[in-house]
């Protein structure tokens, strides 16, 4: 039981509330666009383009809104069905009673990942990708940077993807033991439980940060770039210059996202595995 396995079951309502992501992610990739566009037409004294931008914003946060209603209906129906039919398969064998409530836990977490994770992780991609090919059409050298920051940060990441998962590993195998070890109600054996949780947690946490360390390095070093870059613009204009800063911050943005969905499908594949040997 899975990512794949809720996807198969519920593959229609899914797809549903995802197309409402991409249509409000695909209007705000255009804010910024229409926004700088707004900021010249108003230091020439026209409110057309303003216009536009409110329109455009209006759109996307009609929809944005019409989605969050959908999910939460969604994935709570999900979570239900999936949770009742992993207790009630596995009450007759001989799995404990702490590995059951630790593996209920485990699959609120593939819920929360339809719910969460993968929509933030649909709207980075639809704004990292979409402050690229808008950010060529304003200076190819920048949206280059972009590409070259993106290779970067996927080697980062790639270099920690088995220690990721070992940690992983470790901290569920130890949550797996809560109740029992609860229920002997033995001081030191509590207190042993409990430090061993905190130093998988820690060694994740130090994992994390040390990569989040280089990623903000990579990323400053991209926003100087672009902003060097988009005021030696031919016809630069202030709407364009901010146009183009808004595209970097948002490309940064979504790039800060992207690593954390990295690190829980990560745990999500250990926790698949976990749940598929039960």
């Amino acid at each position: 039981m899975g990512i794949s396995f809720i996807f198969k079951e519920y593959r229609w309502r899914i797809i549903a509330t995802f197309s409402l992501l991409v249509l409000e992610n695909v209007a705000r990739v255009f804010q910024p666009l229409l926004l700088g566009l707004a900021i010249n037409d108003l230091l020439e004294g026209d409110n057309q383009g303003l216009w536009w931008f409110g329109a455009l914003y209006i759109f996307g946060f009609m929809v944005g809104t019409a989605r969050r209603y959908y999910d939460t209906r969604v994935y709570t129906a999900i979570y239900a069905n999936t949770a009742t039919h992993m207790a009630t398969a596995n009450g007759s064998s001989e799995m404990t009673i702490s590995a059951i409530t630790a593996r209920s836990s485990l699959i609120k977490e593939l819920v929360d990942f339809f719910e969460h994770d993968l929509p933030q992780a649909f709207s980075s991609v639809i704004g990292v990708v979409g402050a690229i090919v808008l950010l060529a059409t304003f200076h190819l050298w920048i949206a280059l940077g972009c590409l070259l920051c993106i290779i970067l940060i996927l080697a980062i990441y790639g270099i920690s993807t088995n220690r990721i998962y070992a940690f992983n590993v470790g901290l569920n195998d130890e949550l797996e033991k809560r109740v029992d070890v609860l229920h002997t109600r033995a001081p030191k054996s509590i207190f042993n439980h409990f430090r061993s949780i905190a130093r998988w947690m820690v060694k994740m946490s130090d994992l994390d940060t040390l990569n989040y360390g280089l990623v903000e390095l990579l990323l400053f070093g991209l926003a100087v770039f672009a902003l060097f870059m988009s005021v030696q613009m031919p016809n630069a204009t202030a709407g364009s210059i901010f146009s183009v800063l808004t595209y970097v911050l948002e490309f940064a943005e979504g790039i800060y996202m992207l690593p954390m969905v990295f690190q829980q499908l990560i745990r999500l594949r250990e926790i698949r595995n976990r749940l598929e040997n039960a």
